[in-house]
């Protein structure tokens, strides 16, 4: 990579909200079609059909007055991330191609984009000059440096290794916005769902991280967040004492997971309700004892818990 390149970051303004319904029904439909060289296993029309239900009945009522979306598709609807992500392919694949100027690297996640130039200034604000005239409703902001960009959750940066070995490095991103208001750890949440969100974060920290010092600085620094929300420091030094950095190789695979059928069994949580998972253990050879039960359970359930009524569900009611 070459000493000057330019990093810059670019991200598609309200994208959702700005796809044409009826532009982004052909893009994926073309899409779909060429993704089955031509010989869809379900016809055409049917997705078309289904794709106009969902983005051309989306009513809503706000302030006593009944609204029906006529562009883009609600940022709610299940489809609505493949549905983008398809049409920036579309967007993209025409911008890089009638650009005179190509950057050396070109990588997009749905809204946002991470390229490499090597070229100069004028010549990469020209691109997005011309990016911004290729469509009426997408455009970009974009950043342009040649030391350091945001991406993400992540700054992409030219750290002490870049000058060795040309590779760049990332660290964490937070948005000036950041209050860090986790969960507090007298909630009325499951002590798993607490643990589980201890060590998910401290999972992403070693993932946006490549320097093992701003590892450590943001693990110190997060420690000492939830201490003051409340967690107990043994409970906190015991979760992170199990995300190592001599690990992030690892933990930067992406590992493919057994997809098992195991029954739930569903209830509200409450504080005051016992250990049913240690009660399950405990008295599982009742159930392996019945033939019956034996061969509908055949591993024990998975304890799974409903969210219960929070004061907002119970002052606020949404309007069908």
């Amino acid at each position: 990579m070459p000493k000057k390149a330019f990093l810059v970051s670019m991200d598609v303004a309200s994208l959702y909200t700005n796809i044409p319904q009826e532009e982004g029904i052909t893009i994926v439909c073309n899409a779909y079609e060429n993704f089955h060289d031509q010989k869809p296993p379900t016809a055409t029309n049917f997705l078309r059909e289904m794709l106009s239900l969902i983005l051309k009945e989306n009513s809503f009522q706000f302030n006593g007055k009944d609204y029906l979306q006529t562009h883009g598709t609600a940022m709610g609807t299940k489809m609505a991330v493949a549905f983008a992500n398809i049409f920036m392919a579309s967007i993209e694949k025409e911008i890089l191609r009638q650009s005179v100027y190509k950057p050396l690297t070109w990588k997009r996640f749905i809204d946002d984009v991470f390229c490499l130039w090597d070229t100069n200034k004028e010549e990469i604000e020209h691109f997005i000059e011309q990016a911004n005239l290729y469509h009426p409703t997408i455009k970009f902001t974009a950043e342009v440096s040649q030391s350091e960009t945001t991406f993400l959750d992540t700054t992409v940066y030219k750290g002490e290794r870049f000058e060795k070995e040309s590779i760049l490095d990332v660290r964490t991103h937070y948005k000036p916005t950041e209050t860090f208001q986790y969960t507090n750890y007298n909630s009325c949440h499951p002590a798993g769902v607490k643990k589980g969100f201890v060590k998910g974060e401290a999972l992403r920290l070693l993932r946006t991280n490549s320097s093992k010092v701003m590892f450590e600085e943001n693990i110190k620094n997060f420690r000492t967040r939830l201490t003051s929300r409340g967690y107990p420091n043994n409970l906190v030094d015991k979760i992170l004492s199990e995300v190592k950095f001599a690990e992030r190789k690892n933990a930067l695979t992406q590992k493919q997971k057994a997809h098992k059928k195991i029954l739930p069994f569903v209830t509200q949580f409450h504080p005051s309700l016992p250990c049913l998972k240690n009660i399950l253990t405990e008295k599982w050879h009742l159930i392996q004892n019945q033939p019956l039960l034996r061969e509908i359970y055949k591993e024990p359930p998975l304890i799974s818990y409903r969210k219960g009524k929070s004061l907002k569900d119970m002052l606020v009611k949404a309007k069908l």
